[in-house]
C-alpha cells in the first residue's frame, strides 16, 4: 500500500510563518534548506544522528556551515545516538563545530532520554517535530522500510525562544554539576503559561510536567480530539479523560500504528483499545508504514513536537511540544487526520474481540505492563531525585 502523498501545508498564526512537511523527502529538503540558509548561527538537538547516507550529508551540511562563519551547536542524546562514534563527527568539528551528548554514562542517569529533535537558525526560524537524522526518517519506501513522520518549521518570534531555552539548556549542560533539579528548573522555567504560540517541555517531573498539564487541561474541556501517535500507552487517568470527552457529547479519534520497529509498543496500545472502544473513541491503525508522527489536535489547539503520548514521554523524557491555539490551523490539521483514514484500518468492537485471543490479550497486557508500568516505574524512581547528570568536560567532546 501507498503511503499519503501530502503536500506540505502553509499557514500564519500570530505573525509566524508556519509550513508542515509530511513526506521524507520534502521533510530532508526541508532541513537541508534551513542549515543551507543559516548566515549567523545553528542550534541542533536530536535524539538520533546516524552514521549512514542522510546522516553523512546532513553532518556534511554542518561542517559546511560552520566553515563559512555559522557558529554551530549540536547536542546529541547519549543513549539514542550511542551507536554514532565521535569520530563520524570530526569533519565538523575541525571545521569549528561543537558536539555534545547528553547523559552517556551508565549508571541510574542512563535510564533518562532527552528525545528532543529541534534545529533553530540565525533565532529566526526553527524545525520541530518526531524525525531524527537518520535515512530511514526520510523514506517514502512503504512497510517497515521508513518512518512517516512530520517536520513543522516556524518563522518568528518563537524561534527567537526556542533558541534561548537551546542555550539555557547547554549551559546547563556545560555547569560543573548539571543535576536533575538544574534541568527541571531549566524545562519549568522555559515552559510558556500563554500566547498563540507556547513551548511546552516536559521531563521527569516529580508532578505533572508544563506539558503534561496543559495536555490534560486541554481535553478535560474538549469537545473535539484527534490525535496520531507513533506510540500510545497512557496511563488509565489520561485514557479516561479521553473517554469522558465521547460521553459529553464529544468527540475522539486516535490514529495508531500497525508497524513498528518495537511490536511490544503496538501490542501496548493495543491493550488501551477495550476501554476506549467502551468509552465510544473512535480507533484506526496507519498500515502502509511505520508511524512515527506526534499530532495532538484538541478543539481549536495544535500539538506538534517530538513528545508520544506515552508514559515516558509525558512523565519521564526529555521533550519539546509546540501549542498552537489556531482555529484555522486546527481545521487544516483535521483535514491531515481524515487523509490518513483510507490508508488505515478501523478498528471496531468485533475487530478487537475477534483479535482479543487468550494468548493475545495475555501478550496486549504484558506489553502494557512492560512499557507504561515496569520501565516508568524503575526510571522515575531514579531520576525524580535532585542527583548530578553528568561531571563537566569539554564541549567539542562527548560528554560523560
Amino acid at each position: 500500500m501507498d503511503i499519503p502523498a501530502l503536500d506540505p501545508l502553509e499557514a500564519n498564526v500570530d505573525g509566524h510563518a508556519l509550513r508542515v512537511a509530511f513526506t521524507g523527502k520534502d521533510r530532508f529538503a526541508m532541513l537541508m534548506n534551513v542549515i543551507g540558509q543559516a548566515k549567523e548561527s545553528l542550534r541542533l538537538f536530536f535524539y538520533i544522528f546516524a552514521n549512514d547516507a542522510h546522516g553523512q550529508q546532513v553532518m556534511e551540511a554542518l561542517a559546511a556551515a560552520a566553515r563559512r562563519g555559522v557558529k554551530t551547536w549540536l547536542i546529541l542524546d547519549g543513549f539514542g545516538s550511542k551507536g554514532t562514534p565521535d569520530s563520524f563527527f570530526a569533519p565538523f568539528q575541525a571545521a569549528g563545530g561543537e558536539l555534545s551528548r547528553f547523559n552517556a554514562r551508565f549508571g541510574w542517569r542512563y535510564l533518562l532520554r532527552n528525545h528532543q529533535k529541534m534545529v533553530v537558525a540565525d533565532k529566526r526560524i526553527a524545525i520541530i517535530g518526531g524525525a531524527n537524522i537518520q535515512s530511514a526518517y526520510f523514506s517514502d519506501k512503504p512497510g517497515r522500510q521508513g518512518w512517516h513522520d512530520l517536520f513543522l518549521s516556524v518563522e518568528g518570534a518563537a524561534a527567537s525562544r526556542l533558541a534561548h531555552f537551546f542555550d539555557t539548556q547547554r549551559r546547563w549542560l556545560m555547569s560543573p554539576t548539571p543535576t536533575i533539579r538544574g534541568i527541571l528548573h531549566v524545562l519549568g522555567r522555559r515552559s510558556e503559561k500563554q500566547g498563540a504560540l507556547r513551548w511546552l517541555f516536559n521531563g521527569p517531573f516529580r508532578r505533572m510536567s508544563p506539558l503534561t498539564r496543559a495536555i490534560k487541561q486541554d481535553i478535560e474541556r474538549a469537545r473535539d480530539v484527534s490525535l496520531i501517535e507513533a506510540y500510545f500507552s497512557p496511563n488509565w487517568g489520561m485514557l479516561r479523560r479521553l473517554s469522558r470527552v465521547v460521553k459529553r457529547g464529544g468527540s475522539v479519534a486516535i490514529l495508531t500504528p500497525a508497524l513498528s520497529d518495537n511490536e511490544i509498543t503496538v501490542a501496548a496500545a493495543r491493550y488501551c483499545y477495550g476501554r476506549l472502544l467502551k468509552g465510544g473513541v473512535a480507533l484506526h491503525e496507519f498500515q502502509p508504514q511505520m508511524l512515527h508522527m506526534k499530532l495532538i489536535i484538541v478543539d481549536d489547539c495544535v500539538y506538534v513536537g517530538s513528545a508520544n503520548f506515552d508514559m515516558r514521554s509525558l512523565f519521564i523524557n526529555g521533550e519539546v511540544m509546540l501549542r498552537i491555539n489556531d482555529a484555522t490551523l486546527a481545521n487544516r490539521m483535521r483535514a491531515v487526520f481524515t487523509a490518513h483514514l483510507p490508508y488505515s484500518q478501523p478498528v471496531t468492537r468485533d475487530s478487537y474481540h475477534a483479535a482479543g485471543t487468550v494468548f493475545a490479550r495475555a501478550y496486549w497486557m504484558l506489553s502494557y505492563f512492560i512499557v507504561a508500568t515496569a520501565d516508568f516505574t524503575v526510571t522515575r524512581r531514579f531520576n525524580v531525585l535532585p542527583r548530578r547528570i553528568a561531571p563537566k568536560s569539554n564541549p567539542t567532546r562527548t560528554k560523560a
